[in-house]
Protein backbone atom coordinates (compact mmCIF):
# COMPACT_ATOMS: atom_id res chain seq x y z
CA UNK A 1 0.00 0.00 0.00
CA UNK A 2 1.28 3.29 -0.75
CA UNK A 3 -0.54 6.67 0.30
CA UNK A 4 1.03 9.99 -0.76
CA UNK A 5 0.73 12.42 2.17
CA UNK A 6 0.01 15.87 0.68
CA UNK A 7 1.91 19.04 2.87
CA UNK A 8 1.87 22.77 1.83
CA UNK A 9 5.45 23.59 3.22
CA UNK A 10 8.41 24.11 1.13
CA UNK A 11 10.21 20.85 -0.09
CA UNK A 12 13.09 23.14 0.48
CA UNK A 13 12.41 26.00 2.95
CA UNK A 14 10.77 23.38 5.66
CA UNK A 15 13.00 20.23 5.01
CA UNK A 16 12.87 20.03 8.93
CA UNK A 17 9.37 19.74 9.23
CA UNK A 18 8.82 17.40 5.97
CA UNK A 19 11.33 15.16 7.44
CA UNK A 20 9.90 15.08 11.08
CA UNK A 21 6.71 14.36 9.70
CA UNK A 22 8.29 11.61 7.52
CA UNK A 23 9.87 9.87 10.67
CA UNK A 24 6.40 10.38 12.66
CA UNK A 25 4.44 8.72 10.28
CA UNK A 26 6.51 5.89 9.66
CA UNK A 27 7.09 4.81 13.19
CA UNK A 28 3.01 4.31 12.82
CA UNK A 29 3.06 2.01 9.44
CA UNK A 30 2.77 -1.49 9.64
CA UNK A 31 5.28 -3.94 6.70
CA UNK A 32 3.94 -2.95 3.71
CA UNK A 33 2.37 0.22 4.14
CA UNK A 34 4.54 3.44 2.49
CA UNK A 35 3.31 6.74 3.00
CA UNK A 36 5.39 9.64 1.12
CA UNK A 37 5.24 12.92 2.75
CA UNK A 38 5.46 15.22 0.30
CA UNK A 39 5.40 18.83 0.49
CA UNK A 40 5.88 22.13 -2.52
CA UNK A 41 7.84 23.77 -4.45
CA UNK A 42 7.61 27.15 -2.39
CA UNK A 43 4.44 26.63 -0.06
CA UNK A 44 3.86 28.40 3.23
CA UNK A 45 4.89 31.49 2.78
CA UNK A 46 2.33 33.06 4.49
CA UNK A 47 -0.46 30.90 3.72
CA UNK A 48 -2.96 31.97 6.44
CA UNK A 49 -3.99 34.38 3.58
CA UNK A 50 -6.08 32.93 1.09
CA UNK A 51 -4.75 34.15 -2.15
CA UNK A 52 -1.21 33.51 -1.29
CA UNK A 53 -2.83 29.32 -0.34
CA UNK A 54 -4.22 29.38 -3.60
CA UNK A 55 -0.19 29.52 -5.67
CA UNK A 56 0.10 26.58 -3.63
CA UNK A 57 -3.00 24.65 -4.23
CA UNK A 58 -3.01 23.99 -7.99
CA UNK A 59 0.58 22.56 -6.95
CA UNK A 60 -1.16 20.14 -5.24
CA UNK A 61 -4.16 19.57 -7.85
CA UNK A 62 -1.47 18.75 -10.45
CA UNK A 63 -0.58 15.76 -7.94
CA UNK A 64 -3.40 14.65 -7.48
CA UNK A 65 -4.50 14.22 -11.58
CA UNK A 66 -0.95 12.93 -12.12
CA UNK A 67 -1.90 10.12 -9.37
CA UNK A 68 -5.40 9.97 -11.24
CA UNK A 69 -3.31 9.46 -14.63
CA UNK A 70 -0.53 7.08 -13.52
CA UNK A 71 -1.93 5.44 -10.52
CA UNK A 72 0.22 4.09 -8.25
CA UNK A 73 -1.44 5.30 -4.77
CA UNK A 74 -3.80 3.79 -2.46
CA UNK A 75 -4.88 6.97 -0.82
CA UNK A 76 -4.22 10.97 -1.00
CA UNK A 77 -4.10 12.73 2.40
CA UNK A 78 -4.18 16.44 2.02
CA UNK A 79 -2.13 17.16 5.33
CA UNK A 80 -2.99 20.82 5.58
CA UNK A 81 -5.22 22.32 7.79
CA UNK A 82 -6.92 24.25 5.58
CA UNK A 83 -8.55 21.36 4.05
CA UNK A 84 -7.51 23.02 0.84
CA UNK A 85 -9.32 21.68 -2.81
CA UNK A 86 -11.04 18.83 -0.74
CA UNK A 87 -14.14 18.49 -2.71
CA UNK A 88 -12.17 19.28 -5.71
CA UNK A 89 -10.29 16.30 -5.37
CA UNK A 90 -12.75 14.01 -4.55
CA UNK A 91 -14.44 14.88 -7.19
CA UNK A 92 -11.54 13.97 -9.47
CA UNK A 93 -10.29 10.66 -7.53
CA UNK A 94 -11.16 7.34 -7.28
CA UNK A 95 -8.77 6.71 -3.89
CA UNK A 96 -10.07 7.86 -0.76
CA UNK A 97 -8.78 11.61 0.06
CA UNK A 98 -8.39 12.22 3.83
CA UNK A 99 -8.22 15.87 4.84
CA UNK A 100 -6.40 17.67 7.83
CA UNK A 101 -9.33 19.46 9.73
CA UNK A 102 -12.37 16.98 8.71
CA UNK A 103 -10.67 14.09 10.26
CA UNK A 104 -9.14 15.66 13.14
CA UNK A 105 -12.42 17.28 13.94
CA UNK A 106 -14.01 14.40 14.00
CA UNK A 107 -11.96 12.44 16.06
CA UNK A 108 -11.69 15.33 17.97
CA UNK A 109 -15.64 14.66 18.56
CA UNK A 110 -14.66 10.65 19.67
CA UNK A 111 -12.28 11.87 22.51
CA UNK A 112 -15.22 14.34 23.98
CA UNK A 113 -18.28 16.77 23.90
CA UNK A 114 -16.53 19.37 23.06
CA UNK A 115 -13.18 20.41 21.33
CA UNK A 116 -10.69 22.95 21.18
CA UNK A 117 -8.67 24.01 17.47
CA UNK A 118 -4.94 25.73 17.94
CA UNK A 119 -3.54 27.66 15.11
CA UNK A 120 0.00 29.36 14.72
CA UNK A 121 -1.72 32.92 14.28
CA UNK A 122 -4.83 35.11 14.58
CA UNK A 123 -5.23 34.92 11.14
CA UNK A 124 -6.23 31.53 10.64
CA UNK A 125 -8.95 31.22 13.33
CA UNK A 126 -11.54 33.17 11.08
CA UNK A 127 -10.49 30.35 7.97
CA UNK A 128 -10.89 27.47 10.81
CA UNK A 129 -14.22 28.26 11.94
CA UNK A 130 -15.76 28.38 9.11
CA UNK A 131 -14.33 25.13 7.74
CA UNK A 132 -15.77 23.59 11.54
CA UNK A 133 -19.48 25.15 10.27
CA UNK A 134 -19.03 24.06 7.02
CA UNK A 135 -18.91 20.40 8.30
CA UNK A 136 -21.90 20.62 10.75
CA UNK A 137 -20.22 20.41 14.05
CA UNK A 138 -20.11 23.81 15.40
CA UNK A 139 -22.02 23.03 18.61
CA UNK A 140 -18.83 20.40 19.46
CA UNK A 141 -16.62 23.51 19.03
CA UNK A 142 -15.40 25.26 22.79
CA UNK A 143 -12.67 27.39 21.58
CA UNK A 144 -9.97 28.27 18.88
CA UNK A 145 -7.34 29.62 20.15
CA UNK A 146 -4.28 31.43 18.07
CA UNK A 147 -0.29 31.12 18.67
CA UNK A 148 1.54 34.05 18.00
CA UNK A 149 3.25 33.29 14.31
CA UNK A 150 3.12 35.87 11.47
CA UNK A 151 5.65 33.94 9.84
CA UNK A 152 4.70 30.62 9.30
CA UNK A 153 8.10 29.92 7.34
CA UNK A 154 9.71 30.32 10.84
CA UNK A 155 8.00 26.85 11.68
CA UNK A 156 10.47 24.96 10.53
CA UNK A 157 13.17 26.37 13.11
CA UNK A 158 11.51 24.30 15.57
CA UNK A 159 13.10 21.62 14.45
CA UNK A 160 16.62 22.69 14.92
CA UNK A 161 16.77 25.33 17.50
CA UNK A 162 15.76 23.77 20.60
CA UNK A 163 15.35 27.55 22.69
CA UNK A 164 12.47 27.98 19.10
CA UNK A 165 10.97 24.79 20.08
CA UNK A 166 10.67 25.96 23.65
CA UNK A 167 8.75 29.18 22.84
CA UNK A 168 6.25 27.36 20.20
CA UNK A 169 5.33 24.60 22.89
CA UNK A 170 5.19 27.82 25.37
CA UNK A 171 2.64 29.34 23.23
CA UNK A 172 0.94 26.36 22.01
CA UNK A 173 0.57 25.00 25.92
CA UNK A 174 -0.86 29.04 27.02
CA UNK A 175 -2.80 28.65 23.80
CA UNK A 176 -4.27 24.91 24.93
CA UNK A 177 -4.95 26.34 28.65
CA UNK A 178 -7.14 28.98 27.32
CA UNK A 179 -9.58 26.76 25.19
CA UNK A 180 -9.35 24.15 28.15
CA UNK A 181 -10.53 27.11 30.54
CA UNK A 182 -13.42 27.72 27.28
CA UNK A 183 -14.71 24.11 28.17
CA UNK A 184 -12.20 22.11 25.51
CA UNK A 185 -12.02 18.52 26.59
CA UNK A 186 -9.47 17.48 23.39
CA UNK A 187 -7.19 19.68 21.69
CA UNK A 188 -5.37 19.59 18.23
CA UNK A 189 -3.18 22.48 16.65
CA UNK A 190 -2.66 23.09 12.85
CA UNK A 191 0.84 22.73 11.07
CA UNK A 192 4.12 21.76 12.18
CA UNK A 193 3.82 22.36 15.76
CA UNK A 194 1.69 18.71 15.53
CA UNK A 195 4.45 17.15 14.87
CA UNK A 196 6.91 19.12 17.23
CA UNK A 197 5.18 18.09 19.84
CA UNK A 198 4.76 14.35 19.04
CA UNK A 199 8.06 14.63 18.22
CA UNK A 200 8.51 15.48 21.92
CA UNK A 201 6.19 13.58 23.30
CA UNK A 202 3.76 15.96 24.21
CA UNK A 203 0.20 14.37 24.02
CA UNK A 204 -1.77 16.14 26.67
CA UNK A 205 -2.15 19.65 28.10
CA UNK A 206 -3.10 19.91 31.99
CA UNK A 207 -4.81 15.73 31.45
CA UNK A 208 -6.61 17.10 28.40
CA UNK A 209 -5.71 15.02 25.43
CA UNK A 210 -3.49 16.67 22.54
CA UNK A 211 -4.12 14.78 19.63
CA UNK A 212 -1.15 13.65 17.30
CA UNK A 213 -2.39 14.95 14.29
CA UNK A 214 -0.22 13.96 11.26
CA UNK A 215 0.08 10.16 12.15
CA UNK A 216 -3.86 10.00 12.93
CA UNK A 217 -4.21 11.52 9.15
CA UNK A 218 -1.59 8.60 7.87
CA UNK A 219 -3.36 5.89 9.90
CA UNK A 220 -7.10 7.04 8.58
CA UNK A 221 -5.42 6.92 5.09
CA UNK A 222 -4.65 3.61 5.66
CA UNK A 223 -7.06 2.34 6.97
CA UNK A 224 -9.82 4.25 4.30
CA UNK A 225 -7.53 2.77 2.01
CA UNK A 226 -8.27 -0.76 3.47
CA UNK A 227 -12.22 -0.20 3.36
CA UNK A 228 -11.55 0.78 -0.56
CA UNK A 229 -10.07 -2.44 -0.80
CA UNK A 230 -12.84 -4.84 1.20
CA UNK A 231 -15.92 -2.33 -0.40
CA UNK A 232 -15.18 -1.31 -3.56
CA UNK A 233 -16.08 2.63 -2.22
CA UNK A 234 -14.22 5.12 -1.14
CA UNK A 235 -16.45 8.34 -1.65
CA UNK A 236 -20.31 8.97 -2.31
CA UNK A 237 -21.10 10.26 -6.24
CA UNK A 238 -24.09 11.04 -5.47
CA UNK A 239 -24.20 15.44 -5.41
CA UNK A 240 -21.47 16.82 -3.77
CA UNK A 241 -18.69 14.52 -5.01
CA UNK A 242 -20.33 13.59 -7.93
CA UNK A 243 -17.50 13.25 -10.90
CA UNK A 244 -17.90 15.24 -13.94
CA UNK A 245 -18.68 12.65 -17.12
CA UNK A 246 -15.50 11.60 -19.03
CA UNK A 247 -16.13 13.75 -22.20
CA UNK A 248 -16.73 17.20 -19.92
CA UNK A 249 -13.07 16.33 -18.54
CA UNK A 250 -11.81 15.06 -22.18
CA UNK A 251 -13.18 19.24 -23.16
CA UNK A 252 -11.58 20.88 -20.11
CA UNK A 253 -8.56 19.25 -20.62
CA UNK A 254 -8.22 20.28 -24.25
CA UNK A 255 -9.48 23.78 -23.79
CA UNK A 256 -7.35 24.20 -20.62
CA UNK A 257 -4.17 22.24 -21.84
CA UNK A 258 -4.46 19.93 -18.67
CA UNK A 259 -2.42 16.41 -20.24
CA UNK A 260 -4.07 14.40 -16.76
CA UNK A 261 -7.19 15.46 -18.33
CA UNK A 262 -7.02 14.84 -22.13
CA UNK A 263 -7.86 11.20 -21.99
CA UNK A 264 -10.89 11.86 -19.69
Amino acid sequence: MKIWFQLLSSETGMRGFLDATQKLVDRAMPPGVTVEVRGTTHGVIGDQYRLFCNYDTREVIDNALRIRQEGGYDAFVIANSMDPVLVELREMLDIPVVAFMETCAFTACTFGERFGVIGVNRKLMAWYRSIVYGYGIADRLAAMEPMEVADTRSLDLGFTDSAFGDMLQEQLVAAGRRAIDKGAEVLFVGGPPGTLMAQRGVFTIDGVPLLDTYTLLAKTAETMAVMHKLTGTCVSRHLLYAAPAPELVRKVGAAYGVPPLRNG
